[in-house]
């Protein structure tokens, strides 16, 4: 069944799914749903041991795959990571994880997708302003001289290359402004990404002149986005 351009629904044993069509699509940050163990390997509770029996049931956490009690595994969340259209059951450890995530989700993924102006230096480019945006498939990063239009008619022009999101091989995030209450807030970001053969660098920076704090906001959820692409875990 196709759900929208580009997407499909699949059903699975853990429940519906909205996936892309093609894998070329699919998003870095996408995680494959796991393989259950089966009920003849897990005699017992992964998380307190109680026996399973006839009043003691199995429940599969759908994002790790391993069986529970009821007690250890009776939360039904959002499980946007892995393309789930409804909550689904998860143990107590990946309940903790996958909210986490979900927070991201829906707060700094929104911001790299929205977009914002900072400072490109990298390769031939030198402390030139450029519009920063994550594409909605997650897959590139696009820098543009301006802010794109609504509904992206208007023919862009680059600043520089898109990067591909999943060769960024690492983010430092360079933290040297304070706020009012004295927090580090991020300044700029050097990636490092691979482009065929070798490996580059382009940093991201904080216009000195901005009383706005989305570019900030926005390497910080890159920050993030970079962390969960290399690790699987939750963002820091």
């Amino acid at each position: 069944m196709m759900a929208n351009s580009g997407k499909t629904l699949v059903k699975s044993k853990s429940g519906l799914r909205m996936v892309s069509v093609e894998a070329k699509d699919e998003s870095p940050l996408l995680l494959q749903e796991p393989l259950w163990v089966p009920d003849q390997e897990c005699p017992v509770c992964l998380k307190c041991d109680h026996k399973f029996d006839i009043l003691t049931r199995r429940h599969h956490c759908r994002r790790c795959g391993q069986c529970f009690c009821s007690g250890c595994c009776t939360e039904k969340v959002a499980l946007p990571r892995m393309g789930f259209v409804d909550p689904v059951r998860l143990c107590n450890d990946c309940v903790d994880v996958t909210r986490k995530e979900n927070e991201f989700y829906n707060k700094h993924l929104k911001l790299l997708i929205t977009g914002t102006f900072l400072l490109l230096t990298g390769g031939d480019v030198v402390n030139q302003s450029a519009y920063c945006q994550l594409t909605n498939s997650h897959r590139e990063i696009l820098f543009s001289c301006d802010k794109p239009d609504k509904d992206n008619t208007a023919k862009m022009e680059w600043v520089h290359d898109p990067i591909s999101f999943e060769t960024i091989q690492e983010g430092e995030v360079h933290n040297t402004q304070n706020d009012i209450h004295g927090s580090l807030l991020p300044k700029s970001l050097k990636i490092k990404y691979k482009y065929i053969d070798e490996l580059r660098e382009l940093t991201l920076t904080v216009p000195e002149d901005t009383t706005n704090r989305q570019p900030m906001a926005w390497l910080k959820a890159m920050e993030k986005a970079i962390h969960l692409l290399q690790s699987g875990n939750e963002p820091s």
